[in-house]
C-alpha cells in the first residue's frame, strides 16, 4: 500500500521541523500545520491497527494515507498551511470512513454467514421430514396407551393449535372410559439450562392438564411430572428431534394405576389441584 504514513504523530513533527526552510513561517502558523498533520495521522494509524479495515476496506485506508502524505509535502515544501490544513483534513475523514466501512461491511458478512447456517440447518430438517412421511410426530402414539403432543414453541408452554384434535380426543376417551386416569409428562428440548427446562417442562404438562380440565375431566384423574431435557423422545442433534423432544406426553392407564406424582420419573402419588405431588414436588426441585 503506498504513501501509508505508519510513523507516530512526533515523526511526522520532528520531520517536520528538519525540513525547515530558510524563511521560517509565524509560530501560529506551524503550530497549526503540526496539529493538523499529527491529528490526521493518529486517525491513519488508528485505522490502520484495525484488522477489519486491512480486511474490508484497503483502499480506503490507502486513500488516507495517501492525503495524509500530500498534507505533510504541502508543508515541507511550501509551507501551504491551507492546502495543509484541508488535506489533513482528508485525511482524517478518509481514515474515519475506513474504519466505518469496514464495520459494515464485517457485520454484513457475518449475517450473510448466519442466514446460511440458517438455512442449512433448515434444507437439513426438510430433507429428515421427506424421509419420514408417516404421520406428524404430534399425532403418532410411542405406544399403546401413550399420546405425543409435539411442536411446542422454544422456550413456551402454548400447546401448538394442531395439538387440540389430539387433547379433543383424548378427552373423549377419558369421558368415555370413567375407569381410566392419565399421567401428562412434559418434556423439552437440550437448549437452555437444566433447571429453566426441567420448569419448563411442567409448564407444558400443566398447559396440557389444565386443557383436559377445560373439557370436562375431573382434576383427580389427571396427574403431571416433568422430565426436563432427560429421558428425550428423539435425537437433539436435528431440528426436527428438538421439534419433537419440545413435547407432553400423555399416558392412559387403569384406576389401580392412580393419579402421579409430579417431577418424578418414578412412582404414583396424590396429585393437589395444583398438579403437585407431594412425593413428585421434591423430586422437581432436585431437576429429576
Amino acid at each position: 500500500m503506498k504513501h501509508i504514513v505508519r510513523s507516530t504523530t512526533g515523526a511526522i513533527v520532528a520531520g517536520m521541523i528538519v525540513a525547515g526552510c530558510s524563511t521560517s513561517p509565524p509560530a501560529s502558523e506551524v503550530e497549526a500545520a503540526q496539529t493538523a498533520i499529527g491529528t490526521a495521522g493518529q486517525a491513519v494509524d488508528h485505522a490502520a491497527a484495525d484488522p477489519n479495515v486491512a480486511k474490508y476496506a484497503p483502499s480506503e485506508l490507502e486513500r488516507a494515507s495517501d492525503s495524509l502524505h500530500k498534507a505533510t509535502v504541502a508543508w515541507n515544501d511550501k509551507h501551504d498551511l491551507q492546502a495543509t490544513t484541508h488535506l489533513a483534513y482528508l485525511a482524517q475523514q478518509r481514515a474515519a470512513t475506513a474504519q466505518e466501512l469496514a464495520n459494515q461491511r464485517a457485520s454484513e458478512e457475518t449475517l450473510k454467514l448466519a442466514a446460511a447456517e440458517r438455512d442449512r440447518a433448515l434444507s437439513l430438517v426438510s430433507a429428515e421430514r421427506s424421509r419420514k412421511p408417516s404421520a406428524p410426530p404430534e399425532q403418532k402414539h410411542t405406544e399403546q396407551g401413550q399420546q405425543s403432543l409435539a411442536g411446542f414453541a422454544s422456550g413456551t408452554a402454548k400447546i401448538p393449535s394442531d395439538a387440540m384434535p389430539k387433547i379433543d380426543e383424548l378427552a373423549n376417551t377419558l369421558k368415555n372410559n370413567p375407569g381410566q386416569n392419565v399421567m401428562i409428562e412434559g418434556h423439552t428440548d437440550n437448549v437452555g439450562a437444566p433447571a429453566h427446562n426441567q420448569a419448563l417442562a411442567m409448564k407444558r404438562a400443566e398447559a396440557v392438564r389444565d386443557a383436559l380440565l377445560s373439557r370436562g375431566i375431573d382434576a383427580s384423574r389427571i396427574s403431571v411430572r416433568s422430565y426436563g431435557e432427560e429421558n428425550p423422545m428423539a435425537s437433539n442433534d436435528t431440528g426436527l428431534g428438538r421439534w419433537e423432544n419440545r413435547s407432553a406426553q400423555a399416558i392412559v392407564g387403569g384406576t389401580g394405576a392412580g393419579t402421579g406424582a409430579v417431577g418424578s420419573s418414578q412412582g404414583w402419588g396424590a396429585a393437589t389441584s395444583s398438579g403437585q405431588g407431594e412425593q413428585g414436588g421434591q423430586r422437581g426441585e432436585n431437576g429429576q
